[in-house]
């Protein structure tokens, strides 16, 4: 373990040493005119949002997640585990296009349809992975209202194994998300999948520019040893 968290700084390293180094002044100005609050003045955007594991589907090689955004419906992603988007957390849009006045029922049987074909996932520690964080761009983004704009991160989430056996190299789950006020992550929650060596981490950020920033979550898939 210790040659491996040895190696990912070396990795580190060599990518910060390859980017513009920001001058102190330029992140002292940063900081100043930015705000870590989002202003009460602006409607509430519908709170957290909260991503919840729906299961596995065996013949699609695909897990489906459910995520709360605060709206009437909830949204349905996937990800597969093979083929073109393998290890993306993708939106199923096609459920909600067509009359808005039949979406709720034809989403209520679609799910439970869907329901029936998936199979339940064991819980696994999360702690068996790390999740390294960078922020790629920083922006500070206006509001409709004035006053201070915000601070709005592009952050890297990679997740990889702790500990791994044999030479190959791990599967690491990777993305970019939209950070509000703070560019904080945890990893929080994973789950085995059934009969493969990959993982499916959730990974909790702040997503939501409302109050002091709250959650949003995105799911990635990682490599994992069977036992």
């Amino acid at each position: 373990m210790r040659c491996r968290l040895e190696r990912r700084v070396r990795d580190h390293v060599r990518t910060h040493l390859s980017e513009p180094i920001l001058t102190m002044r330029a992140s002292i100005a940063y900081l100043t005119t930015t705000s870590t609050t989002m202003p009460d003045l602006l409607p509430e955007l519908g709170g957290a949002h909260r991503l919840e594991l729906l299961g596995w589907h065996r013949g699609e090689r695909a897990v489906y997640l459910s995520e709360d955004v605060g709206g009437a419906l909830p949204l349905i992603h996937v990800v597969r585990t093979r083929g073109e988007h393998a290890g993306r957390m993708v939106a199923m849009r096609s459920w909600y296009e067509g009359d808005r006045a039949d979406l709720a029922r034809d989403l209520d049987a679609r799910l439970t349809a869907l329901r029936a074909e998936l199979t339940p996932m064991e819980e696994v520690d999360p702690d068996a992975w790390m999740l390294t964080t960078r922020v790629v761009q920083r922006r500070a983004l206006r509001l409709p209202s004035g006053g201070r704009p915000i601070r709005k991160f592009a952050l890297q989430l990679v997740v990889e194994p702790l500990v791994t056996c044999g030479p190959a190299e791990p599967t690491r789950g990777r993305t970019v998300v939209t950070a509000y006020l703070r560019p904080r992550a945890r990893l929080d929650r994973a789950w085995a999948i059934p009969g493969e060596p990959l993982a499916l981490t959730r990974i909790t950020y702040l997503g939501v520019p409302e109050g002091v920033g709250l959650d949003k979550q995105v799911a990635l898939l990682v490599g994992r040893e069977l036992h």
